[in-house]
């Protein structure tokens, strides 16, 4: 039995690898450039970690302070109302009635 021409080859029709192609060549080679250690990789996260643990830190110690602060200033309101209040009843028992018409 003769080959036809026409059909393919064998070879040409068993299923390629993806490391067949150039591109795929191309990404493994890429691939392997960014691969970093696993010892660079976990000091680079120990010190995200850390950087984060200090800007959370920072952030609770603002956040105290600015409660603290707010509270101080409600407090005093809360005082100046207070006084307020007084004066004003102090003031009302204190002055003549005023005729109505």
């Amino acid at each position: 039995m003769a080959e036809d021409p026409k059909s393919p080859s064998p070879a040409k029709l068993s299923p390629k690898t993806e490391t067949d192609s150039p591109l795929s060549q191309t990404n493994l080679r890429s691939h392997h450039l960014l691969t970093i250690p696993v010892t660079q990789n976990s000091d680079a996260q120990g010190q995200l970690h850390a950087a984060v643990d200090d800007l959370l830190n920072e952030l609770q110690s603002k956040f105290d302070n600015v409660s603290t602060e707010m509270f101080s200033k409600l407090d005093d309101m809360t005082k100046r109302l207070d006084d307020l209040e007084a004066s004003l009843i102090a003031s009302s028992s204190a002055a003549p009635p005023t005729p109505s018409k």
